[in-house]
C-alpha cells in the first residue's frame, strides 16, 4: 500500500454571511513539491489557505496531513506538526532586530519561551544566522525589523518558518514587495530547500513569473471553485484561466496606443510643477534613508520612482505626506512649502496618499469608507474646477467594488481593498496623488483595472507619483521614470527610454 499524499484537502467548503467564499475544494500535495494556488482576487485562495493552516474552520470537508486529520487543529498545534506558514501581510516582531526575530522563533520551536533564567538573545545565534543566511539577510542581522523595505521583512518571515522545520510549508504572496530578481531567487531557494528537506510547499502568488518558473503544478481558483489544475504549461495555455485571470496583457487594458512603450499616456509639462521636492532628506531614528532627493510632478503626469529593495522610495512618499518626525530640504505642493506640516493638513490640501499596506476600515461597509474620505471638490491651480469624486464615478471606476458596496472591507481580498484604498483617496478630491505599489499583491486582471484608473486620472489632470517595483506597470502607465539607490536619485529618464536602455535597466533595477 503506498505512502499517503504529504497534504490532501478534500471537499473544502466555507461561506461567510450568504457569501461562499469556497466551495468543494480538494487538492493533493507531495513531499517536495511545489504546487501554485492562483486565481482572481476574491477567488477564496486566502480562505483555503487558512482552513488548511488552522486560523478557519471549515464548513464541511478535511485536511489530511500524511493520513492524519488535522481539520480545524489551531496553528499552534500545527507548527508542533510540521505545518509552516507565511502571511500575506509579513508577521514579525518590529520592534525587534533581524536576528532577534529569528531568534524568538527558534525560541518557540523548542518551547523555551518561559526559561527566565536566560537570555533570549543568547538562544542559538549561531542557527538564527545560517538562516538568514539563507535568504540572503545576514548582513542585516542586527539592523531593526521596523528599517527594513517590505521585501526584505517578507524573506525574514520566511526565514522564521524555516526556523520550525516544517515538512509542510504554506506561503501565501511569499514575494510580495520584492524585486523581479529577487522574487525567482527566493523561488529558486524555497524550491531548492524543498527538494533537500522533502518538504512540500503550497502557495499563492499574483506574479506569473515565479508561478509559471518554480511551481510543479498549479492550481486554479476561481469564485471559490477549482476551475483547472495540471502543470504549469498546460494552466498558461488553458482558455478559460486566460479569460478569468491572466487577462490580455497592459496592451489590451490601455488600448493598443497605451501599450507599454508607447507615447500616448505622455502628459502635458507645464512650468510650473504641482509638486517640487528638492534636496530631500529623511531619517528612521538615526538612519539617514533619503539623502538629497529632488524631483517634480507636473499636472497630468505620472512620475515612477523605481529601484530595489532598501532604496528609500516608501520613504520618499511617507516624507512628502508629512509622516516621519524628521526631515529636512524643500516640498513644494501648488507653491505652498509643507516641510513640518502634519499629515492631515497636507492631505486636506489637495494631496492624497495611498499606502501600501491597505489601510481601510475592516468594520465599515465599501461604502463606508468612501464616506469617511470625503472632502469639498477643489479648484485646479489655474482655477477651474475639478470634476468631484463621488461614490457613484468610483464604482464605475473599480467595477469589482461596485458589485460589493455594502461588503465590509474584512471581508474583501488583498486586491479589492488596494482597490478601495484608492478609491478613498479620491474622494479626497486630491490633485495629486501618492501611490505605494499599487500593483503589489493583485491579479493581473487587476492590474489592468488599475492602470486603466490611472491612466483616466492622468487624462483628468492629476499628478501622480507612483512608487513601483513592477516594470510593465510602471511602463504602462507613466511618462518619466526616477530611480533610487540608497536614497538618492541615480538616474533620470522618460520611461520609454528606461525600458529601452537594458544596461540601466540592468544596473538600477537588477531587471
Amino acid at each position: 500500500m503506498s505512502a499517503p499524499p504529504l497534504l490532501s484537502v478534500q471537499g473544502l467548503r466555507k461561506a461567510f454571511g450568504g457569501v461562499q467564499a469556497v466551495q468543494d475544494v480538494s487538492l493533493q500535495l507531495a513531499e517536495g513539491e511545489l504546487l501554485a494556488l492562483i486565481g482572481p482576487n476574491g477567488a477564496g485562495k486566502s480562505t483555503t489557505f487558512n482552513m488548511v493552516g488552522g486560523q478557519l474552520v471549515p464548513d464541511a470537508g478535511r485536511v489530511l496531513l500524511a493520513g492524519q486529520d488535522i481539520t480545524g487543529v489551531p496553528p499552534r498545534r500545527l507548527a508542533r506538526l510540521g505545518v509552516g506558514r507565511t502571511f500575506q501581510i509579513a508577521e514579525t516582531f518590529a520592534s525587534l532586530t533581524v536576528l532577534q526575530n529569528v531568534q524568538a522563533a527558534l525560541l518557540a520551536q523548542a518551547r523555551a519561551t518561559a526559561r527566565w533564567w536566560q537570555r533570549a538573545d543568547a538562544h542559538q545565534p549561531a542557527e538564527a544566522l545560517q538562516l538568514l543566511a539563507q535568504v540572503g539577510l545576514q548582513e542585516q542581522a542586527a539592523r531593526p525589523c521596523s528599517e527594513l523595505a517590505y521585501g526584505d521583512v517578507k524573506r525574514l518571515e520566511l526565514a522564521q518558518a524555516l526556523a520550525g522545520q516544517p515538512r509542510l510549508l504554506l506561503m501565501d504572496e511569499p514575494t510580495a514587495g520584492m524585486a523581479p530578481a529577487e522574487r525567482v531567487a527566493l523561488m529558486q531557494l524555497v524550491r531548492d530547500l524543498a527538494r533537500a528537506r522533502r518538504m512540500g510547499v503550497l502557495f499563492t502568488e499574483h506574479s506569473m513569473d515565479v508561478v509559471f518558473g518554480q511551481a510543479d503544478r498549479v492550481a486554479v481558483l476561481v469564485r471559490g471553485q477549482l476551475l483547472a489544475e495540471g502543470p504549469p504549461r498546460e494552466i498558461q495555455a488553458d482558455a478559460r484561466v486566460q479569460q478569468a485571470y491572466l487577462g490580455g496583457g497592459f496592451g489590451e487594458a490601455l488600448g493598443r496606443e497605451g501599450a507599454p512603450g508607447s507615447t500616448a499616456l505622455a502628459g502635458p509639462h507645464p512650468a510650473s510643477s504641482l509638486l517640487n521636492v528638492q534636496d530631500l532628506h529623511a531619517w528612521y531614528g538615526a538612519a539617514h534613508i533619503l539623502q538629497g532627493v529632488s524631483l517634480a510632478v507636473a499636472p497630468g503626469e505620472v512620475v515612477a520612482l523605481m529601484g530595489r529593495n532598501g532604496a528609500g522610495k516608501s520613504t520618499t512618499l511617507k516624507s512628502i505626506a508629512g509622516l516621519l518626525a524628521r526631515t529636512a530640504g524643500r516640498v513644494e505642493f501648488m507653491g505652498a512649502s509643507l516641510l513640518g506640516w502634519p499629515a492631515h493638513r497636507i492631505a486636506r490640501a489637495g494631496l492624497g496618499y495611498v499606502p501600501e499596506e491597505r489601510r481601510i476600515f475592516t468594520d465599515l461597509t465599501v461604502l463606508e469608507n468612501l464616506d469617511v474620505g470625503r472632502q469639498p471638490p477643489r479648484r485646479r491651480p489655474d482655477g477651474r474646477p475639478l470634476a468631484p469624486w463621488t461614490p457613484e464615478r468610483l464604482l464605475a471606476l473599480f467595477p469589482n467594488l461596485a458589485e460589493m458596496p455594502h461588503r465590509p472591507g474584512g471581508r474583501m481580498s488583498g486586491g479589492e481593498q488596494q482597490m478601495l484604498t484608492v478609491a478613498r483617496t479620491l474622494m479626497g478630491q486630491p490633485l495629486l496623488v501618492l501611490l505605494d505599489e499599487p500593483s503589489e499583491g493583485v491579479a493581473p486582471l487587476v492590474v489592468q483595472q488599475m492602470a486603466r484608473a490611472i491612466a483616466e486620472l492622468k487624462q483628468q489632470g492629476l499628478g501622480i507619483l507612483l512608487c513601483e517595483q513592477n516594470l510593465p506597470f510602471a511602463a504602462a502607465v507613466a511618462d518619466r521614470a526616477c530611480v533610487l539607490e540608497q536614497g538618492r536619485i541615480v538616474h533620470e529618464a522618460p520611461m520609454a527610454q528606461l525600458v529601452a536602455d537594458e544596461a540601466a535597466r540592468r544596473r538600477y533595477l537588477g531587471v
